[in-house]
């Protein structure tokens, strides 16, 4: 699961000339000077109704399967949460026959509701800053390194609070550019049923064109329902037994309505939060990340789209990979927008002008809080081409089509078959998965990124076997992937390899090529990574005595610095 955690973001008071104040905040530590703003806004509630009270509306805010949010509204657990959210679950039960991601569904009663595999509920239980614990344990040590540390700490804890409850546990997480470390304790219901979904003619009306757009007409909503188990109300994996949980709290919905000037806010579970990058940071992300992702995806976006409206089948199996990588395909196009229209990069420049400014007025230097501003220029400059290339690679390669991810799981450690008396006849075969994807689509699909990127990068950063390509097939990627597709095994349902008998091993073609594509990612990652951690390094040292900053309600894109 991805880490996220819960934050409040986006304070906004409802009237005909809308204002909003940009920045994300943890409720484990809201700044005065924020909920001071909040209730100036309108917000009637105590600060600690938001986080650390029974009653706190950080108890009924969830996690909706570590990548999206909802809340608890009923007394019987019942969840609502985006459309775009439950896309996947309700997908996942649609048919040709019975297409609910089509014409809706709803439950008439609890034993028509759907259970939904990989599907949860996140509450989270406490929040604590452990960084003093962390930050000696993971001094002069490489990325890889603290990762490891942070990954047994986390262990640690998990140990001790699954001795107190089973149910709870806890994920240890870098903010703030890693000058901060939040434990996290969870608890997850994983029996999540789905109950109602409107058809996504509504659900996504406008489809992603109009995501990531304000104002947005559009039912974004499906309901679920977490199940418990009956003796405990506690989690419990998936059984018929199971009942609705009865949570001791939850945000009851209101059909009053609301006036003008009214008081809202978000609460939600980010991932992460791009707040400090500086402005080479943001530089890179507009003309590098998400750039390749726009470029990339308008390709693979148009061959799926072309096979889901040519047949029901295929769009039902595609319909929510479409919509995933449509998802941020649009969200990149409007945070270039949004960039350069409200010249980020020069605002984010200014602001870092006035650090050296006040960094330069320092008597004497303090490693603690200097940055190196011109060396932080030149790591990105020496990163920038070897993040294009990663980015790329992960556009081009990485769960792009089931060739690729076939070929190079081939080359990892697969799960084998046999007596181990005999290593050369053990095996491994991967799962049939043919019903959750289309071979021709598949196919074209292959073709397409392997050419895209033989255009869009340099050679230095080519796999070997494009070689074979240009040599055997004229540098024609179509010619070459019918080929592959014709030669190579891996797709074929029941067929076994046996990676101990390296020269039966080495015929299926598939196997080079993930052998190739894992070489270039692991290179270009480690020159990357070696760049990213010198980057990081300089990060974590930000300047804090003497400035603070200072809000108002038209600053959108930063607070305004005032140092002493």
């Amino acid at each position: 699961m991805k880490k996220s955690t819960l934050l409040l973001a986006g304070l906004l008071a409802v009237n005909t000339a809308s204002k909003a104040d940009e920045g994300m905040w943890t409720l484990y530590n809201l700044p005065e000077a924020v909920y001071t703003q909040m209730v100036d806004y309108g917000f009637s509630l105590p600060c600690d109704m938001l986080y650390n009270n029974p009653d706190a509306i950080s108890n009924y805010v969830v996690n909706f399967s570590g990548f999206c949010s909802g809340v608890v509204v009923s007394p019987d657990g019942l969840v609502f949460t985006n459309h775009h959210c439950g896309f996947g679950a309700i997908n996942a039960h649609s048919t040709v026959e019975h297409d609910y991601m089509r014409d809706g569904f709803y439950a008439k009663s609890f034993a028509e509701e759907l259970p939904n595999e990989n599907t949860f509920v996140s509450f989270m239980r406490g929040q604590q800053d452990i960084t003093n614990r962390i930050a000696p344990l993971i001094a002069n040590k490489s990325l890889k390194e603290q990762g490891a540390v942070i990954d047994s700490v986390e262990n640690v804890l998990n140990d001790s609070i699954k001795k107190i409850d089973k149910t709870l546990h806890i994920e240890v997480a870098p903010f703030y550019e890693g000058n901060k470390y939040y434990a996290t304790t969870y608890q997850d219901f994983t029996d999540v049923r789905l109950v109602f979904t409107v058809p996504k003619s509504m659900g996504k009306f406008g489809g992603d064109t109009d995501n990531w757009m304000w104002p947005r007409q559009t039912c974004d909503f499906s309901v679920f329902r977490i199940y418990a188990d009956p003796k405990t109300n506690g989690p419990a994996a998936y059984s018929k037994d199971n009942v609705p949980y009865h949570p001791e709290h939850y945000a009851p919905v209101s059909l009053q309505g609301y006036k003008d000037k009214d008081f809202a806010m978000t609460i939600g579970y980010p991932g992460s939060t791009n707040r400090y990058l500086s402005s080479y940071g943001i530089q890179q992300r507009r003309d590098i990340e998400n750039t390749t992702r726009v470029q990339s995806r308008d390709i693979k976006l148009a061959i799926m789209k072309k096979y889901m409206d040519a047949y029901q089948n295929v769009r039902i199996q595609y319909e929510s990979k479409y919509a995933s990588s449509a998802n941020y395909w649009k969200n990149s196009m409007g945070m270039n927008k949004c960039i350069d229209s409200i010249g980020l990069i020069r605002q984010k420049a200014e602001y870092e002008g006035k650090i050296k400014n006040w960094l330069s007025k320092q008597p004497t230097k303090n490693p603690a809080i200097d940055v190196n501003f011109n060396e932080l220029e030149q790591l990105y400059a020496q990163n920038r081409p070897l993040v294009q290339a990663l980015s790329y690679w992960s556009e081009s390669f990485r769960r792009t089509t089931e060739f690729f991810t076939r070929a190079m799981n081939m080359n990892m450690k697969m799960p084998l078959k046999g007596s181990a008396a005999n290593p050369k006849a053990q095996y491994f075969e991967f799962k049939d998965n043919s019903s959750e994807w289309n071979y021709e689509l598949d196919k074209e699909l292959t073709a397409a990124m392997m050419q895209n990127y033989a255009k869009m990068m340099p050679a230095e950063y080519h796999p070997a076997f494009f070689q074979t390509v240009n040599k055997k097939f004229g540098g024609d990627f179509y010619k070459y992937t019918d080929w592959l597709y014709k030669t190579s095994k891996i797709l074929k349902k029941g067929e076994k390899f046996y990676p101990n008998d390296t020269k039966k091993f080495m015929k299926d073609p598939a196997v080079q090529v993930g052998k190739d594509l894992l070489e270039v990612y692991q290179q270009v990652g480690q020159k990357s990574m070696q760049v990213t951690e010198a980057i990081k390094r300089r990060k974590r040292n930000s300047p804090k005595p003497n400035c603070k900053w200072k809000w108002t309600s038209r600053t959108i894109a930063m607070p305004t610095l005032q140092c002493a």
